[in-house]
């Protein structure tokens, strides 16, 4: 059986034995996907450095849902029927900045910058 969600609008597939049943989402964005602009730090979801955003359906309902989440303690495994979203999907030099990006540089609304792509996800 294969984990399929989406990250960032493209799909990924997690096949069996692929990945240790314990790794968490935020591993599995920096290390298989690359994409480091989610940070992780404490590991225990109280620095909010690795908030990233999950969409999908309630189970019960079928209605639509997004939650900011802490990427260090939700399961690469858990991503199943989801779209996550990151620091990188929102917005980038590139393809352009998000405004909440924008707004955080124009003001001066970070410090050394390394929590600043978790405060711009769970502001998103």
């Amino acid at each position: 059986m294969a984990i399929v969600f989406k990250v960032n609008g493209q799909e990924c597939k997690i096949v069996d034995g692929e990945v240790s049943p314990d790794t968490s989402l935020n591993t599995y964005l920096r290390t298989r996907l690359c994409l480091t602009g989610t940070k992780f730090m404490c590991q225990e979801g109280g620095c909010g450095c690795c908030i990233v955003t999950i969409q999908g359906l309630q189970p019960v309902t079928q209605e639509p849902f997004t939650l900011a989440i802490n990427s260090c303690l939700f399961l690469a495994l858990s991503c199943h029927g989801l779209s996550v979203t990151t620091i990188e999907g929102l917005g980038s030099k590139k393809k352009g900045y998000h405004a909440i990006q924008e707004r955080l540089a124009n003001f001066d609304g970070s410090q050394c910058g390394y929590c600043s792509p978790g405060f711009v996800m769970n502001f998103s």
